[in-house]
């Protein structure tokens, strides 16, 4: 079966690719659109990145939450991180390194890219995960990487969020740190299923530092 994630090729938006110093891959969440990512992204006000917006068949990566049973998800989990690595595979056709490629997403979307990263290890420039975490049910959690994950990870969180619960969130900065990232943890009390203003701040800086490096490499 042809998956259905990729009936639509990715949208680009932000820096020409033959500018751009680094990319972002950026997921949106349930119920949203590529438009709503790309809303996300323009709040960031990066100038040097460019930006792949993949597409979820009806507007949902995988049908249940994020911590049922593995099998529940599937297969549109599985088609969903094809989804993703079709994206990573365009980025390196086009010249981009692994060490310039960013991952982010909100909600649903942040748990995909958690996912990935974690589950397909490599030098990636960073991952931001707005209101996410790793995929599984308690105790199945991915095996740890085989190789090191040394990059910065941004996690922003409620404690009062009933779609994505702190604890879960938490035990995803734990693992992440044990395998080698850099681990910025947020954690906003009260805060409704959203993004806010401190996020997009970490999120900017951590973009403006990766382009600084890029360019200076380049």
């Amino acid at each position: 079966m042809l998956n259905p994630h990729r009936e639509r090729e990715p949208a680009f938006h932000g820096a020409a690719i033959d500018e751009a110093v680094v990319a972002v891959v950026l997921l949106h969440g349930r119920r949203q659109s590529p438009a709503d990512a790309r809303a996300l992204f323009d709040a960031l006000d990066a100038p040097r990145a460019l930006c792949v917006l993949p597409s979820a068949r009806e507007r949902s990566w995988y049908p249940h939450g994020f911590m049922a049973p593995l099998a529940a998800n599937q297969p549109s989990l599985d088609y969903a991180i094809d989804c993703v690595d079709a994206a990573v595979r365009l980025l390196l056709g086009r010249g981009f390194d692994a060490s310039r490629i960013v991952f982010m997403g909100f909600s649903q979307g942040a748990c995909l890219a958690a996912h990935y990263v974690y589950t397909h290890p490599a030098a990636w420039g960073g991952l931001v995960a707005l209101s996410g975490g790793l995929i599984g049910p308690p105790g199945q959690l991915p095996r740890p990487p085989a190789r090191a994950l040394t990059m910065p990870v941004l996690l922003g969180a409620s404690d009062a969020d009933s779609w994505i619960p702190l604890p879960r969130v938490q035990e995803t900065a734990a693992l992440f740190r044990a395998a080698g990232a850099t681990v910025d943890l947020r954690v906003y009390p009260g805060m409704p299923h959203q993004t806010n203003d401190d996020e997009m701040q970490a999120a900017r800086a951590l973009l403006a530092a990766l382009a600084e490096r890029s360019a200076a490499l380049a």
